[in-house]
């Protein structure tokens, strides 16, 4: 029998190229407020409109499919000042608590929880899963406190997931992302440069190489593959970690403007805009851990193959007609 699992977000960047990759190996069941996109191919039957604050409902769905394992990608993950901190306490804690108490009233035992490298404190060095925790977003603040929620559930075995930089796109399937509006640096940058529009560097005076913001940025492959490698253990082992699933390499954002031009043979034309609040300097991490805990290493992250794929992605929505809506357009 086919191990079940409930996905949360399931439109979502994330969770859409997870199900797309190992709904064939898994029983994946679909969970999501919103209906999925034209390229996420639910299986017939498996997607189930829910918002997650709605117990009532959420609790018959638990009741009905009674999942192996949850997987909690659902989240409010645009880092916005003008978002209410109300929509992420909603969306992050809230919708956190109500997967929580459902789980344990069921018995159910094991979560996977995606958090994100936004609640670290700003480090020169890779940053270790035991590093300070300081995060200066009101994205991170969210994620952190229901980090701290999961961890008070003591019947539920759960592994989370700090990512990093996650990007680019799935070649089979043929899948990426996809946000309403596009904020991200990487996808925002080519959708630019086949426009030819002038592309927007938030910072130059940043401590760092050259000024500009530091990344660690994550293949969505390797992404996936550090879900399944985490589900897998989990369902195997009752134990508790918290991991960090990044490249352990910095990507500046110049850097990426430096390699697009060297790979597309194209004019970039750009221009220096003011910072914005909450962005670090650097943000890159040790993945020792990981590697040791679920056998996982980043094995697609090179910035050539993360740009190619990226662009591969473009064209791809670009043919079909689709454009991407980027953030004060």
């Amino acid at each position: 029998m086919r191990i079940k699992i409930l996905l949360t977000g399931s439109s979502g960047y994330i969770a859409s190229c997870f199900n797309s990759l190992y709904q064939s190996r898994f029983s994946i069941y679909c969970l999501d407020k919103k209906k999925p996109k034209f390229f996420n191919k639910i299986k017939k039957g498996k997607f189930i409109k829910c918002n997650l604050l709605d117990k009532k409902k959420l609790k018959e769905i638990f009741e009905r499919i009674r999942p192996d394992l949850v997987i909690h990608l659902a989240a409010q993950s645009t880092v916005n000042e003008k978002i209410k901190w109300n929509d992420y306490y909603e969306n992050n804690v809230k919708a956190t608590k109500n997967i929580l108490d459902i789980m344990k009233m069921f018995k159910i035992k094991n979560l996977i929880f995606s958090s994100t490298a936004s609640v670290y404190k700003e480090k020169k060095n890779k940053i270790l899963e035991i590093d300070k925790l300081k995060p200066n977003s009101k994205y991170g603040k969210s994620k952190l406190i229901a980090e701290n929620l999961i961890r008070k559930y003591e019947n539920i075995n759960h592994i989370i997931l700090r990512f990093f930089n996650v990007c680019s796109a799935l070649r089979k399937p043929l899948i990426g992302e996809f946000h309403n509006p596009e904020t991200h640096l990487l996808p925002v940058s080519i959708t630019k440069l086949f426009n030819n529009q002038i592309i927007e560097i938030f910072g130059k005076d940043y401590k760092s190489k050259d000024g500009t913001c530091e990344r660690d940025y994550i293949h969505i492959k390797d992404v996936c593959r550090a879900v399944t490698n985490s589900s897998m253990l989990l369902l195997k082992k009752s134990k508790n970690y918290t991991l960090n699933i990044g490249n352990g390499k910095t990507i500046s954002n110049l850097d990426i403007l430096r390699s697009l031009k060297k790979i597309t043979k194209k004019n970039i034309k750009f221009r220096f805009v003011k910072k914005r609040k909450g962005d670090q300097p650097r943000l890159f991490c040790n993945t020792d851990k990981a590697k040791k805990i679920i056998d996982w290493n980043s094995k697609n992250s090179n910035l050539r193959k993360i740009i190619l794929d990226e662009i591969f992605w473009n064209m791809y929505l670009k043919k079909k007609g689709i454009k991407r809506k980027l953030l004060n357009e």
